[in-house]
């Protein structure tokens, strides 16, 4: 009997054991549910209508499924209009959301809305109005880039941008379609624009460059002026704007005294040619004539 009872004792004490060690190692529900900030981060990637996506052109602006961005370097940031229209549209189909939602690095301040002339409404950030491009048929898809060299995919880092007009060509804007110019009497890697000439031609430097693949990174340099400040310089030649260009798209700078020229993307600049003197024709001397007094 005391045999019988002392195994019964150890297999109850053995069976207690186990049961307090399954109950100690049970995971409370609460223990893996996310936390308030972590649902409001989930709630916010799930529900962004513009995202940033990493694709073989760098970091791009993306709709919520994935689809590539891009700008037309025809159109006039904040111009509430677009210039492609009619056909150009079908290939170029307009993105539009009614809301935005975004997370950093984006800004919602950024993005905005206009009614095109069909009624229908486009997004836009930093004013350039945004699109799709027909042959992007997956998340990543970028063929739409330099397609007739005036669409670009849209970079959130971006600090030169291009933007063409029929009588000036294809020339370069900050990020908000500001025009860039040179000044002709500069010299590679050296201003000549200093002192009050800054008041109405402010150097540009925007830092870090970032631009359209259509621009080689290595035409992009950064000079030190002679009052020890920064300025950007496009192959050789330094970037300014221009103080009575009072919204983007202006370009009144442009042949500013011969000297002064929006910056085209071949970094050239017209000959102004030396002024000809004018020749002096010699006045025949006249015979003078003697009738007798008269």
């Amino acid at each position: 009997m005391k045999k019988w009872f002392g195994i019964t004792v150890l297999v109850v004490l053995v069976l207690a054991l186990l049961v307090s060690g399954c109950t100690q190692n049970q995971i409370s529900p609460t223990a893996v549910q996310p936390t308030a900030q972590q649902t409001t981060a989930m709630a916010t990637m799930s529900s962004d209508t513009i995202k940033v996506a990493s694709t073989s052109l760098g970091n791009i602006l993306v709709d919520s499924q994935g689809k590539s961005l891009y700008y037309f370097a025809l159109d006039i940031p904040s111009s509430g209009t677009s210039v492609c229209s009619g056909s150009c549209a079908a290939i170029w189909p307009v993105f539009s959301t009614d809301t935005i939602a975004v997370s950093p690095p984006l800004v919602a301040s950024d993005f905005s809305s206009f009614v095109r002339t069909d009624g229908t409404k486009q997004t836009t950030y930093r004013g350039w109005p945004l699109y799709y491009f027909q042959a992007d048929s997956n998340p990543g898809d970028v063929y739409g880039e330099n397609v007739t060299h005036n669409w670009f995919v849209v970079k959130p880092d971006e600090t030169v941008m291009i933007a063409e007009r029929s009588s000036l060509g294809f020339f370069l804007v900050d990020k908000m379609g500001n025009t860039l110019y040179y000044f002709a009497k500069d010299t590679p890697g050296a201003s000549s624009c200093t002192g009050a000439c800054t008041d109405k031609w402010p150097p540009f430097d925007p830092g870090v460059i970032s631009a359209p693949s259509a621009l080689n990174p290595a035409d992009f340099s950064t000079i030190t002026r002679t009052d020890g400040t920064k300025q950007t310089t496009f192959m050789g030649r330094p970037l300014y704007y221009y103080s009575n260009d009072v919204k983007p798209g202006d370009t009144n700078g442009e042949g500013f005294n011969n000297l002064w020229y929006v910056a085209n993307i071949t970094g050239t600049v017209p000959t102004v040619p030396s002024p000809t003197p004018t020749p002096i024709t010699p006045v025949p001397t006249q015979s003078i004539v003697s009738y007798g007094g008269y």
